[in-house]
């Protein structure tokens, strides 16, 4: 090649800028990534239309989903039922649009409850390392020795069903992975210049898992916070399937689901809708998941 193809740039010459990449933060160079993941996109835009429909859709009718006319039971979809009515002549549509607040609202706190035990726990452990270390993480292993299905329905058996015990039933039960993760982020991190900084200035061990550790572990946590909602919908649906979930007349997908299949011979749209709406929320949820780890992935950063 030829040295006359190029030109040598001086440092006062005022178009460098022509010549730079301009400057990008983590995170907004990581929503351009995620902006160009498609499946990740298609995966915002299923959670975003489930979390308007669930706001939205109970005001779009006078119903409630106590409501109940005997004379229109296993009526199917029409113009009056969109989704049909059930075996006591409730709107399956209706019974959806409230459903989906209580299966949503289930899959976000229970994972919240999560995230904050799972996040604590595994700063602590990676932080002080050691003894105390081992000690802790033996106990994660002991307790995810154990299915967390059998705990889940032994909670729930002496706690009785509820939407409050499912809340804290699947989040105190679903923190173990959490706190593998963070722990392993925490290990990577403790060594760093500014924690030792931090250390000698007489930052206390707390603040400085607030401040320093916790926060430069985000990314994986957020991506394991997106792929662990679908899971605690989909717990929610069965204990619900089991009846172990939320009582009567109270209405999640899992109930619907449960009560649907009893009659799924001759009304099939009593099992269809709900679950058709749990296979799309678990679905979009994943692929939002398998979105952002992508973008928050330092190793594809541009």
């Amino acid at each position: 090649m030829n040295d006359t193809r190029f030109r040598f740039v001086d440092k006062r010459d005022k178009d460098m800028s022509l010549f730079m990449r301009p400057s990008v933060s983590y995170w907004k160079d990581a929503w351009r990534r995620f902006t160009k993941h498609k499946m990740g996109m298609l995966g915002l835009i299923i959670v975003g239309s489930m979390l308007l429909f669930a706001i939205i859709a109970p005001f779009l009718t006078d119903k409630s989903y106590s409501d109940q006319s005997l004379i229109d039971a296993y009526k199917p979809p029409g113009r009056e039922y969109l989704m049909g009515a059930d075996n006591l002549g409730r709107d399956v549509f209706v019974k959806i649009a409230y459903g989906a607040r209580i299966s949503l609202s289930v899959g976000f706190v229970a994972t919240i409850i999560s995230l904050i035990i799972g996040v604590l726990y595994g700063a602590t452990a990676g932080y002080y390392g050691g003894y105390v270390g081992e000690t802790m993480m033996r106990v994660v292993d002991l307790l995810d020795s154990i299915p967390s299905m059998l705990y889940v329905i032994l909670l729930m058996t002496i706690l009785k069903p509820g939407l409050t015990n499912v809340y804290i039933v699947l989040g105190v039960t679903g923190w173990l992975e959490m706190a593998r993760l963070v722990r392993g982020e925490v290990l990577s991190l403790r060594s760093r210049e500014f924690v030792l900084a931090a250390k000698i200035s007489g930052v206390k061990p707390f603040k400085i898992m607030l401040r320093y550790l916790i926060p430069n572990a985000m990314g994986p946590i957020i991506v394991s916070m997106t792929i662990g909602i679908p899971g605690a919908i989909f717990l929610e649906s069965f204990l619900s399937f089991m009846g172990l979930g939320v009582s009567s007349p109270m209405a999640s997908w899992g109930s619907m689901a449960s009560e649907g299949i009893e009659a799924f011979r001759s009304h099939p749209n009593l099992l269809f809708f709900p679950a058709i709406f749990i296979s799309t929320t678990i679905l979009g949820f994943n692929f939002l998941g398998d979105g952002l780890r992508d973008a928050l992935d330092p190793r594809m950063r541009r």
